[in-house]
């Protein structure tokens, strides 16, 4: 008696079984690098909420002493460019200080700065 029915049998098990596994697992979860990668190029056209999704992302991975800081959300227009403006101000420690985000409605563009 060959062996081969038995090799197929026992390769195909090994296969259908890798399927399953990986069909079981799902999606990888995303890394912090790769969901500020995504927050810094979010979808268009921006919505106010998914310009506020993209701030508090970004909040929480590049600057995390501002997690749970008030924020402000604005809709502005300089040069007839549309843009969200998200702030997030911190004025406990007697000089106030902030990050401002602009995300820009129709392309998505991000611009990021701080003060002291």
């Amino acid at each position: 008696m060959t062996r081969f029915p038995l090799l197929a049998a026992t390769w195909a098990a090994v296969l259908v079984a890798g399927f399953v596994l990986v069909l079981t697992l799902g999606t990888p979860v995303a890394s912090s690098a790769d969901e500020l990668k995504a927050a810094m190029h979010p979808a268009t056209p921006v919505s106010q909420e998914g310009a506020e999704r993209s701030a508090d992302t970004i909040v929480r991975l590049a600057y995390p002493s501002f997690t749970g800081t008030p924020r402000t959300t604005t809709m502005a227009t300089d040069f007839g460019v549309e843009h969200w403006l998200v702030e997030y101000t911190d004025t406990a420690g007697g000089s106030p200080r902030g990050i401002r985000i602009s995300i820009v409605v129709s392309n998505g563009h991000v611009e990021v700065s701080a003060y002291p």
